[in-house]
């Protein structure tokens, strides 16, 4: 006969995919016939936008673009130009339990961006880039089982209980952010955009009711040219927005809000008032995965006093928590230029690479500087600053961002402070090892003739809960007869058989 549980069900998203891919992707691009020739590459900036998201009878397909703009210095050494380009690339994710309904996320980055001249008059750029997926199904699971109130007599069962981080709600949303900046006085006006940057900062989530209100900011690094001098002008513009997610819970301990840029259109425009102002279009995804903490209540183990049975088990291993946490790396450092150095003009700080080997963190930051030598001509070079850090068992990068960068010229060096900022989640599990069903054997059931009414044991290593199995009784009947709870400390136990 098979003994069925009682069983409170909810619905929960399991991740059956988490997987990283990297591919090279390489782009050429000519210098228009308006400008002048390549002499030497001042700096590669680069950024990268989502295009598409699909799932597959294979997987996961993914698109996108890598979009580069490269500032150099011309032959004459005078003055500076750029060439900008871009490149369609698409990765392809095989995930065996994927479904059409699965939820899917995806966060691209470029790892690095490397520049090659041709010819004065050509130049090839190759993008390294890296996608993390993780993929989710939803389905139902049990977080309360319990015998039913008809179970056969002399059925027992030890309930254990664990405090597990459930997965409530994967979502996504696409919005959009348009704002006008006006460039700051006291710098060149622009005339030419070199290059622009936007990076979308999450600062909050709230749930209110069964609504996720996300804040932050839209934060954009621009580059321009100026008529009014021959070096690059760098500038920053920040514009805060939020989001409100209907998540369909009303329940949440941890939100992981990553977003990804799909599309960015940048201009300089002129004023009423004859400034100059950048009009920026910028258009993303959200994605949400959102948790709470539940505690589960299953079965560990059950016998029967009366008959054999035959516990059905099941294995699994459930998160134990997964909350996000910041991490800061910085560094203080004199960078030396070069000798002949008379003036630096500008300065472009970009992550180079960030690797993890248990809890260690080490990470390198690229600085391009643009400086004008004792000559009075334009010069670039790059210098590499080094950051570590510690961080904890378990712990995985999901993201990282310069903060906090500050570069002061002085002669022939920079004074440089920077940051960088990893948000990281820790990632702990527990292994549920639970039992599913009982079948009980009635046609071999025991003779509880040969078993004493009560039995004197001396207590060793066993357990209550294994004496009470051993010899037919239950925990509670033992913990009475003895005035005890604690098998070990009592020495001679006296076990009652219970029918």
């Amino acid at each position: 006969m098979e003994i069925k549980f009682e069983n409170k069900n909810v619905s929960m998203y399991r991740e059956i995919s988490r997987q990283t891919k990297k591919v090279q992707e390489s782009a050429e691009s000519v210098v228009p016939d308006t400008d002048d020739d390549i002499g030497r590459i001042a700096t590669v900036q680069s950024y990268v936008m989502l295009k598409s998201k699909d799932i597959t009878s294979r997987g996961v397909l993914i698109s996108g673009e890598a979009v580069a703009s490269l500032l150099y210095i011309t032959e004459s050494q005078e003055s500076m130009s750029f060439v900008r380009l871009s490149k369609s690339f698409s990765v392809e994710y095989e995930v065996p339990e994927i479904e059409s309904d699965a939820a899917a996320q995806i966060k691209l980055s470029i790892l690095s961006t490397e520049a090659r001249v041709i010819n004065p008059r050509k130049v090839s750029v190759t993008f390294e880039i890296s996608g993390e997926l993780s993929c989710y199904k939803q389905e139902s699971i049990s977080i309360e089982s319990r015998l039913p109130e008809n179970a056969c007599r002399g059925l027992h069962a030890r309930y254990e209980s664990a405090e597990l981080m459930f997965t409530d709600a994967v979502c996504e949303k696409t919005f959009a952010v348009n704002e006008q900046f006006s460039f700051p006085g006291g710098k060149p006006k622009p005339s030419r955009l070199v290059s622009s940057r936007a990076e979308f900062v999450v600062s909050d989530s709230q749930l209110i009711g069964t609504k996720v209100i996300v804040k932050g900011s839209a934060e954009l690094a621009v580059c321009y040219l100026s008529d009014e001098v021959n070096y690059p002008v760098r500038t920053e513009f920040c514009t805060p927005f939020s989001q409100i997610i209907d998540i369909g819970e009303e329940c949440m301990d941890s939100c992981c809000a990553s977003i990804e840029l799909t599309g960015a259109y940048f201009d300089i425009i002129d004023t009423v008032n004859g400034d100059k102002a950048l009009d920026a279009e910028l258009h993303a995804v959200m994605q949400l995965v959102c948790r709470s903490r539940k505690r589960m209540t299953y079965i560990a183990d059950a016998y029967s006093n009366l008959m054999p049975a035959e516990c059905r088990r099941q294995s699994c291993r459930y998160d134990a928590g997964s909350e996000v946490q910041k991490l800061k790396l910085a560094a203080d450092e004199r960078i030396s230029i070069v000798e002949d150095c008379a003036d630096v003009l500008s300065a472009f700080v970009s992550v180079a690479h960030i690797s993890q080997e248990q809890t260690k963190i080490s990470a390198a930051v690229n600085v391009d500087v643009v400086y004008r030598s004792t000559q009075g001509q334009l010069a670039a070079v790059r210098r590499s600053i080094g950051m570590e850090g510690e961080g904890s068992t378990g712990m995985r990068i999901s993201s990282a961002r310069l903060t906090d960068v500050y570069l002061r010229p002085d002669g022939q060096y920079v004074d440089g402070h920077m940051a960088l900022e990893l948000s990281c989640v820790s990632v702990g599990s527990v292994e549920v090892r639970r039992v599913d069903s009982i079948e009980l054997d009635e046609e071999n059931g025991f003779d509880l003739s040969q078993y004493p009414a009560v039995t004197l044991v001396r207590a060793g290593d066993e357990t209550m809960w294994e004496l009470a199995k051993e010899y037919h009784s239950s925990v509670e009947k033992i913990s009475a007869a003895n005035q005890t709870e604690d098998a070990g400390s009592a020495g001679l136990l006296l076990i009652p058989k219970c029918v």
